[in-house]
């Protein structure tokens, strides 16, 4: 064997040994490492699959006030059945998508319900069904703040084609695309009950879906 690979074979075992060496007087610090990687990595799994467990609907039912409530109007709605079969669940307008900052956001807010549930009256529905016209503005309010960005995952201007809608949705739509004005501008109550009462001296041509 030349010295040159006598030298290189030299090399290898020498970065090997201080590597090994290294390694062993850094032993606390790698398990350290690792364990914070492990642990870090069941929080993210558990909280991830936490999300995606109570991003359903047959999860927002467990509450008997929702089911008795809100869930029973949803029953009814095109949201829930339609001549397209076309589905939309709780989570798909009321969870934000692909947007994990909002989404955690939302998660945490559910604290303040839990609150108002177990100490504030809320797991009678008779109080919630009294809360609800103003619970409807505080979620109209949600909607138009984001632009109705849960609405436009399954509704789009650019994708409505105009020229088979009715005249007057043609209208409306094309002057909101226009504004971009957001779905709840108009859309109010076509899911939940409406407590949305538009004024009596409104225009003839006034779009409100019921």
């Amino acid at each position: 064997m030349s010295d040159d690979k006598l030298s290189q074979n030299g090399n290898k075992g020498g970065v090997c040994s201080c590597t090994l060496a290294w390694a062993r007087k850094q032993w606390r610090f790698l398990v350290v490492a690792l364990g914070a990687m492990a642990v870090g990595w069941g929080i993210f799994a558990t909280w991830v699959s936490a999300v995606q467990y109570t991003s359903r609907t047959e999860f927002c039912i467990t509450c008997h006030v929702m089911r008795d409530t809100v869930y029973q109007d949803y029953l009814k709605s095109s949201h829930y059945s339609n001549q397209y079969g076309a589905h939309a669940g709780c989570p798909d307008c009321h969870v934000p998508q692909y947007n994990w900052i909002e989404e955690t956001k939302v998660k945490l807010a559910t604290v303040g319900e839990l609150y108002a549930f177990f100490f504030q009256g809320m797991s009678n529905v008779a109080n919630f069904e009294k809360a609800r016209p103003e619970l409807a503005k505080q979620v109209w309010a949600k909607f138009a703040a984001s632009n109705a960005r849960e609405c436009r995952h399954c509704h789009d201007y650019s994708s409505m084609k105009m020229d088979q809608q009715p005249p007057s949705a043609r209208s409306m739509h094309t002057d909101a695309w226009a504004k971009n004005e957001n779905c709840v501008d108009c859309h109010k109550g076509i899911t939940h009950k409406n407590f949305y009462h538009p004024p009596a001296e409104a225009a003839p041509t006034n779009f409100d879906i019921n």
